[in-house]
């Protein structure tokens, strides 16, 4: 497309958004909703052609939002029940906040990427501030439930952002699929867009682009662009806007290149330093139940809920992962009772120390990952656990002598094993929220059919017997179907953070 010379094609006579489009997330119908009724000045400045994707949850909602209204913004989207989320601080932008909302009827978070100041780039490379927020709110009209700035500051701002995305440690193949992906967006705002109105906004608020510069960023972007044009236009825009531009040093191009190859060459380990954190801090979340409950499916379930917005781990502390010496404790253990077995004897005292020992290094294996857990969760994270060793539930996971196990050791030596073992699990503290699903033995019975009948019967009426009420915990009721226990679990999990 030129700007100057531009072939006749068929321009929408209405606004797009006028009719046609649906939404599914009430609680983005809410807010946008609100917004109208207020007297705060916003818009969805980029992202409003792909209704179907932030209009069910699945996307961010960029709302340029007045910067002298962000107390009231702020009360407006805490009355909807979001709240504010920060990123990490080495991917923080000063003038940008993230509100995560539960949608309670689709079960989805909702992300509203707040910007009180119009900023193009990624905090993790060099971005530039673009001091022309009043001019983009004064053109902005209303469109389906955001209003949003007039055509031509919506295209010139698209161009420039993808211009800017266009990255050197970004591999070729991933390069072309972006750009195949933007095309439905790119061609919508072309045909919006009047070509007049273009030329005269670049000149008027974007002096440092120009129109023949403006054109090959634009051409950088189409199918079959040259990789190497679109870095150089990258980079050319980058000193074009320099008086503007923040970050982006020879050390953080570094750091980002050590991460890659980081996250490449290591296993995930499940604590990751990556997603946003809430303003209110980090949180431990514990499922307590008996096998059966459905504890596995849920963790694995609420973890991918909040994952998707938030820093998310899952731990399971009931099988943490064993350290050399537990392994080695295991396998000794395993040839005491083999050699017992071979001269026909039940249990010899030694390996009824060995059993003891095998207790207390899981007791060790169990701290260790308690104390990764805590630690992030000090820096934001929300970590959901399994199994979590509280003592109301001491006889699923919990010392050997709570649950029955290894008492044939009756010497001065396991008495000091068990004294030791104790500690470890004084040491880990309660978890800032304790679920307990709580399950009818024989339902227990019915969904755990790889365990044999009696111990998962007697493990569940252990669980459903328990006095709950001086454990500080929130009781759910997991006889229900999945879907309405982890319903109820998102909500009450929401509220408590």
């Amino acid at each position: 497309m030129s700007l100057i010379h531009a072939p006749d094609i068929d321009r929408p006579a209405v606004a797009p958004g006028a009719g046609g489009e649906t939404i599914s997330a009430p609680l983005v119908a809410r807010l946008g909703a609100a917004l109208q009724a207020s007297s705060i000045k916003s818009c969805q400045w980029k992202g409003s052609g792909k209704v179907e994707r932030w209009g069910s949850g699945e996307g961010d909602i960029d709302l340029l939002v007045e910067r002298t209204a962000l107390a009231g913004f702020t009360e407006l989207l805490a009355g909807l029940g979001f709240k504010p989320a920060f990123a990490a601080p080495e991917r923080a932008i000063p003038g940008i906040i993230s509100f995560v909302g539960l949608d309670e009827q689709l079960g989805r978070l909702i992300h509203i990427h707040a910007h009180f100041a119009l900023i193009l780039g990624r905090a993790d490379t060099r971005h530039y501030h673009l001091a022309i927020e009043r001019a983009v709110h004064k053109t902005a009209f209303p469109r389906l439930f955001f209003k949003t700035p007039a055509p031509e500051y919506e295209f010139i701002l698209f161009v420039l952002q993808q211009t800017l995305r266009h990255d050197p440690l970004v591999a070729p193949g991933a390069t072309t699929d972006r750009i195949a992906a933007l095309q439905p967006e790119l061609t919508r705002l072309e045909r919006l867009a009047e070509p007049a109105a273009v030329v005269r906004t670049l000149a008027e608020s974007f002096p440092d682009i120009g129109v023949s510069f403006f054109e090959r960023c634009l051409g950088t972007l189409r199918p079959g662009a040259s990789r190497w044009r679109g870095l150089a236009a990258h980079a050319e825009l980058g000193w074009r806007l320099r008086a503007h531009g923040h970050g982006g040093t020879i050390a953080s191009w570094l750091g980002r290149a050590l991460k890659k190859i980081a996250r490449a060459a290591l296993p995930n380990s499940g604590f990751s330093d990556s997603g946003k954190r809430l303003a209110g801090g980090g949180a431990v979340i514990a499922l307590i139940g008996a096998d059966g409950a459905g504890k596995s499916t849920c963790a694995r379930a609420l973890q991918n809920w909040l994952a998707a917005e938030l820093n998310t781990c899952h731990a399971h502390l009931g099988r943490p992962p064993r350290s050399p010496s537990t392994l080695a404790a295991g396998g000794a253990l395993k040839l005491g009772v083999w050699l017992d077995r071979l001269r026909g004897r039940k249990i010899s005292g030694l390996t009824a120390h060995l059993e003891l020992l095998r207790h207390l290094a899981t007791a060790r294996d169990r701290h260790r990952l308690f104390s990764r857990v805590q630690r992030f969760a000090t820096a934001g994270g929300i970590a959901i656990c399994e199994r979590y060793p509280i003592p109301a539930a001491y006889g699923l996971a919990g010392p050997s002598r709570a649950q029955g196990l290894a008492l044939d050791a009756r010497t001065r030596f396991a008495r000091g094993l068990r004294r030791v073992e104790a500690w470890y699990y004084q040491r880990i503290t309660a978890p800032d929220q304790i679920f307990v699903l709580r399950v009818e033995p024989e339902v227990a019975v019915r969904r755990k059919t790889d365990e044999p009948e009696d111990y998962v019967r007697a493990r569940a009426r252990r669980m459903w017997t328990t006095d709950w009420s001086n454990a500080d915990a929130i009781v759910i009721d997991a006889g229900r179907p999945i879907e309405e226990v982890l319903t109820d679990l998102r909500a009450r999990i929401w509220e408590s953070l």
